[in-house]
């Protein structure tokens, strides 16, 4: 009787032993979804940017025109006007990887207007912003780490890679005197 209770017993902490070995291999969909954003951007950069190679943080910041001679490069401190689109990374059977859902953009007539530094924006904006100059267009792949990382925001699930379109349209230097304006009476 007692070598039955002890046959059970070990039979019982066996099988907890290979259940929680089984549950704890098994990827969480946190898991699966970081991976998923890691083959999408993999193959999105492959295909549109092969040449491309990131910043030590995974950050890309792709030039697509240059700025014009003598334009200011952009420095902390400074307010800059942008132009952009936000898409994230779709993957298609037609079309393979490709710019997706358009997540956010300044529109066609108004500048998106900010202080570099002063953390209004996502990590992967204030590290690329400082990399252009006014007049300067690029593309900017940010991954989830650099951007929203495990919390969907609107329109952006958890653990997206972030494309975004630029174009540096002003900056505003920090040293810049402020103008005054004076009434005369």
């Amino acid at each position: 009787m007692k070598y039955m209770k002890r046959r059970g017993l070990s039979f019982l902490l066996l099988a907890i032993v290979l259940g929680v070995g089984f549950v704890s291999c098994s990827k969480t969909s946190r898991q699966k979804a970081r991976e998923l954003e890691v083959e999408l951007r993999d193959k999105y950069i492959a295909k549109y940017y092969p040449d491309a190679q990131p910043t030590s943080d995974g950050l890309y910041v792709i030039k697509e025109q240059d700025a014009p001679a003598g334009a200011d490069t952009v420095a902390v401190g400074d307010v800059v006007k942008v132009f952009y689109t936000g898409n994230l990374i779709e993957e298609t059977d037609s079309t393979g990887v490709q710019d997706g859902y358009v997540f956010d953009s300044s529109g066609n007539y108004e500048p998106f207007t900010f202080t570099v530094g002063a953390g209004s924006v996502v990590t992967g904006w204030e590290e690329a912003i400082l990399q252009m100059k006014e007049g300067e267009k690029a593309v900017w792949i940010i991954p989830s780490t650099l951007g929203y990382s495990g919390t969907p925001q609107a329109g952006v699930p958890a653990y997206s890679t972030l494309v975004f379109h630029v174009t540096v349209y002003k900056v505003i230097k920090s040293s810049s005197s402020p103008v005054i304006i004076e009434r005369k009476f």
